[in-house]
């Protein structure tokens, strides 16, 4: 927890000044997505490097976890079609894809639409003969799209599973476009600070410093105590993103760089176990209005 530092003897016991960089310490190896005053190209050149170098770490986890007796857990994504009898179809779809969606907090037993871009991806791994990529193993959709863009490389052009891998990277990169645009279409709003850093430093405020009436958050902002609510005095003004749960319409607030680029991707990455204990450490609160 970051330690407070008063701001003056006359407001001693109201006022505190909170570093939230220190609530990021254990995060230093993510890697921003783009600067604040970046335009929308280069944040999209910024996420395409940051895809690739993800997706050249998953593949040597993939082949490191084949190497190992018995071979480890991401050893299944080089091969073949993992859903079994699945088709695309059959009128369900396995409670394990279901289940595991719906641990990471994807809302898919309750939208029929976020439900539908699950089974889209199913389909296109399905016809091009490629594993399915399970939520919450340490990897997002994205990485894997990147990955598999470099297990085709070094293939034959115009060769049949190079074809294949190609095909699936295209058309799930394809629906995740299509599922964030979507998805981004529900965005209430633009708030003036970042919806996470805003809940994170109330929960400071609120739990660990009752005494305090003021919080200042780095030279973000400033929470105020009104009453039984809180007033947001933005200090610096950031650019802030829409952010959503990939293949859902499941919109999460608007975020700065960040918590888009280093939470929030983390809860999108890691197992569900993992994404409990974090989520409940940052706080996140994702809402939905589907």
């Amino acid at each position: 927890m970051p330690r407070p530092a008063k701001r003056g003897r006359a407001d001693a016991d109201k006022e505190f000044r909170v570093d939230p960089t220190e609530e990021d310490e254990e995060d230093d190896e993510e890697e921003p997505v783009a600067d604040d005053d970046d335009d929308e190209e280069a944040l999209r050149e910024k996420q395409r490097e940051v895809d690739a170098k993800n997706g050249f770490a998953l593949w040597g986890d993939v082949q490191r976890d084949k190497t190992k007796s018995p071979k480890g857990p991401l050893a299944f994504l080089q091969g073949n079609n993992t859903l079994g009898d699945w088709t695309p179809e059959s009128r369900s779809l396995p409670k394990e894809i279901v289940n595991a969606y719906h641990e990471i907090g994807h809302p898919i037993k309750r939208c029929t639409t976020s439900r539908g871009y699950v089974r889209a991806l199913m389909k296109i791994c399905v016809e091009c003969n490629v594993p399915f990529p399970k939520p919450g193993k340490g990897y997002t959709t994205r990485t894997w799209i990147a990955m598999l863009l470099i297990w085709c490389a070094p293939m034959r052009k115009g060769g049949r599973r190079r074809l294949q891998l190609e095909r699936a990277a295209f058309f799930s990169y394809q629906l995740l476009k299509v599922s964030e645009k979507a998805a981004l279409a529900l965005a209430p709003p633009k708030p003036g600070a970042c919806e996470l850093c805003s809940t994170t430093a109330i929960k400071q405020l609120f739990k660990h410093f009752p005494g305090a009436d003021e919080i200042i958050w780095g030279d973000y902002f400033k929470v105020t105590r009104v009453g039984d609510t809180f007033h947001i005095t933005v200090l610096k003004k950031k650019t802030l993103h829409r952010d959503h749960l990939e293949l859902s319409l499941l919109f999460r607030g608007w975020v700065c760089n960040n918590c888009n680029a280093r939470k929030l991707h983390k809860l999108d990455s890691l197992s569900s176990d993992d994404y409990k204990v974090f989520g409940r450490r940052v706080y996140v609160n994702c809402t939905t209005f589907i």
